[in-house]
């Protein structure tokens, strides 16, 4: 999708707000990620709806998926990282 005049704007009006509020010092690569996290694209935010909606459903019929310790073990143990 082509960069809009609107969306240029947006995001200048965004980094100018950040960085006269006195925040942390930011690079424009960092700035730009916050810009996009809160103005996601149409179809991001299709997408992220899309997924909620799926997993509502896949609760509603049951699936609980796998509690997040297992899942922590389960990476630990993928890349070889001790448990303390």
């Amino acid at each position: 999708m082509p960069t809009t005049t609107e969306e240029l704007n947006s995001f200048h009006e965004f980094a100018r707000e950040r960085l006269s509020n006195g925040g942390p010092d930011l690079t424009l690569d960092e700035l730009f990620d916050l810009w996009r996290t809160e103005n996601p694209s149409d179809e991001l935010y299709a997408e992220n709806v899309a997924a909620i909606a799926a997993a509502i459903e896949d609760f509603r019929t049951g699936d609980r998926g796998t509690p997040a310790g297992q899942d922590s073990d389960n990476l630990r143990q993928q890349f070889g990282i001790e448990q303390e």
